[in-house]
């Protein structure tokens, strides 16, 4: 395959992740039981490719790396929930913009677990990008609400387990991607089916046709098929460009928010992007911690 058409399935694979929370409106359902059904029929799309490319997973390697596996599958568990929560209390492009702090508490635990060195120019993308956070929070124009609050806690926490979930896998030795995201994936669903048990969600969840079709939408494309298209692009471009083509993913969900949801998008917002992204790109593009793993995963 040659590099633009690794380009184009990279291009399709971000504009999938920048409608999931417009596709997340129309599911309502806990937030574990759409983690459920994600990851399951991710899951299931990701066996299914390996079986019909002949490829078998890497047993021995996952057996090696079982430990790493479980606990960040535990902590995506907590990323996707916190996500989705985000989506319920607060606008799309709110709860995007803050989830996408990732790389800044990447940056912070690498410097404390890793002791990679926090340079200046780190630590001034961290000050913005906190900075852009309060901006797109709202607070600065009408103080704190709080179901705006907790959707912004919601999606900053998700951010937060993400970079956790990353620097997870720097841990893991021998294992590829795809059997990786496999296993995780296998992982939270038999995770979340204990969980939404216990918590009741079964009970609580508002099964529509709507909401069904959109959740088989949300495993199979833009988990499972999306994820294939995700690896096989990456293997084949640069750090540089797959960094450069994944700020699509956000800037199509803070569009997607103000022109179809009709949700309000202020100044504070547009602000806050630019310092989020910005800090985010100038950290990841330009430096040594460019997160590799999907921006959704």
């Amino acid at each position: 395959m040659d590099n633009s058409k690794s380009r184009l399935q990279l291009l399709f694979t971000m504009m999938l992740f920048g409608t999931i929370g417009t596709l997340s409106r129309y599911i309502d359902m806990p937030s574990s039981i759409i983690c459920l059904g994600r990851a399951f029929l991710g899951a299931i799309i990701i066996i299914a490719a390996l079986a019909l490319r002949r490829e078998r997973p890497d047993y021995s390697a996952i057996r090696c790396n079982i430990g790493w596996l479980i606990l960040s599958s535990a902590f995506m568990c907590v990323n996707w929930i916190c996500q989705f929560e985000a989506f319920k209390y607060t606008t799309i492009a709110t709860s995007t913009l803050c989830y996408y702090m990732q790389p800044v508490f990447y940056i912070l635990a690498a410097a404390l677990i890793l002791r990679e060195k926090l340079s200046l120019k780190k630590i001034v993308c961290v000050a913005v990008a906190f900075m852009g956070m309060i901006s797109v929070s709202g607070v600065l124009q009408t103080g704190f609400h709080l179901s705006e609050l907790k959707g912004v806690i919601f999606a900053v926490s998700g951010g937060f387990f993400y970079a956790m979930v990353v620097l997870i896998n720097k841990y893991m030795k021998g294992i590829s991607t795809v059997d990786t995201t496999m296993m995780q994936l296998a992982l939270v669903t038999v995770i979340m089916i204990p969980y939404s048990a216990l918590t009741g969600a079964w009970q609580s969840a508002h099964i529509t046709g709507t909401g069904l079709i959109c959740l088989l939408i949300l495993g199979f494309l833009h988990t499972g098929i999306a994820y294939i298209f995700y690896f096989d692009s990456v293997n084949k471009l640069s750090a540089q460009t797959v960094g450069i083509l994944s700020y699509i993913d956000p800037v199509e969900a803070v569009l997607l928010s103000a022109f179809f949801l009709k949700e309000p998008v202020t100044v504070y917002t547009i602000a806050g992007a630019v310092m989020i992204l910005g800090a985010a790109a100038v950290s990841e593009l330009t430096g040594q911690g460019h997160i590799e793993e999907s921006k959704d995963m």
